[in-house]
């Protein structure tokens, strides 16, 4: 049985052009369960089985080793059994071990990612509101695709993994498609653990990543850099969107933001790039959304058959007075 994860990689690498052949290579697996992995209509059910292992008898020599030297790679690892008759493969080595090595330090190198590539996403706390005199927090999701720098925000009163997934759907929905990886921070609705030596991703975003054909990335833990291009587009976002505008409630911020984003945000010249993000769109090639597979969260978002520019619209707005929101600029203080 394979495992979610590995799931997420082929059923991802099969959307952007991979060969059977040549997942199995990557991956490690063999072709056939490439190819029954492929005919699922859905992630694996994983069930955890205690057996004996053929690494069984190298773990003791294997943890003295990291404990003596942690930051030696799996690789070497493999060599040193391997040598001393070890018959089975890398990757249950890098199972076991992941948690015991502590990665070599590495150069950040900022680098600009091809069409279709990447996409970043974030989920900022704006801060309380009174909404009907109960404080209410309010979030912006931001997902900005890396190539293009095409954007999109929307605005919530829930940091719950259902509406961050919906959003999710909707962005994709106004791009058109899909990028092959969303870089993420370190939010619980992402990651329920990662640091230097273990990621365990939140199993309702691999179950979406699965469907909607993209591979999940956490930025390196302590490195929020990694993830800029969209750190900056919150701050440009506050201070071209937010700052100064008072609004009734989320469902006009959200009304308001698609229009911003229309006639301004991804229409203005870029100033990396030195072009709109809609004149570079059409170049990005992402995955057709039809080609997603079904997914239903809680509360259902906009269809996915909608046009380039989906109308948004929250199910159940919250109930307010006639007076707005404080001003935006107690957020962004």
């Amino acid at each position: 049985m394979i495992r979610l994860e590995e799931w997420v990689d082929i059923v991802s690498m099969r959307k952007a052009g991979v060969s059977i052949s040549a997942i199995a290579r990557e991956l490690g697996i063999s072709r056939n369960t490439v190819k029954a992995t492929l005919r699922r209509d859905g992630p694996p059910e994983y069930h955890r089985r205690q057996k004996p292992s053929k690494l069984d008898p190298y773990k003791p020599y294997l943890l003295e080793r990291l404990r003596e030297f942690p930051e030696l790679s799996a690789k070497r690892l493999f060599d040193e059994i391997r040598a001393q008759g070890y018959e089975g493969k890398i990757s249950i080595l890098k199972d076991f071990t992941r948690e015991h090595r502590v990665p070599r330090k590495r150069t950040v190198v900022r680098f600009e990612t091809p069409p279709g590539e990447q996409a970043q996403c974030d989920y900022a706390e704006l801060g309380l509101h009174e909404v009907r005199g109960v404080p209410t927090k309010v979030y912006a999701f931001t997902m900005l695709l890396g190539f293009s720098r095409y954007l999109y925000v929307e605005f919530s009163d829930s940091c719950a993994s259902d509406a961050f997934l919906a959003a999710h759907a909707r962005a994709f929905a106004y791009f058109g498609g899909m990028p092959r990886r969303v870089l993420y921070d370190n939010a619980k609705v992402v990651a329920l653990e990662h640091t230097r030596s273990v990621v365990t991703f939140n199993a309702a975003l691999l179950d979406f990543a699965g469907r909607f054909g993209f591979r999940p990335q956490l930025c390196r833990p302590y490195r929020p850099q990694t993830k800029g291009k969209v750190e900056r587009t919150i701050g440009y976002v506050k201070d071209a969107f937010l700052v100064g505008r008072t609004f009734t409630d989320i469902d006009d911020m959200n009304t308001r933001v698609l229009s911003w984003l229309e006639e301004e945000a991804n229409i203005r010249e870029h100033g990396t790039t030195g072009v709109p993000p809609a004149k570079r769109l059409p170049l990005e090639g992402l995955t057709p959304i039809s080609e997603a597979l079904p997914w239903v969260p809680s509360r259902a978002p906009a269809p996915l058959s909608a046009p380039n520019r989906p109308v948004f619209r929250f199910e159940t707005a919250p109930p307010v007075e006639v007076r707005p929101l404080t001003v935006y600029e107690e957020v962004c203080s």
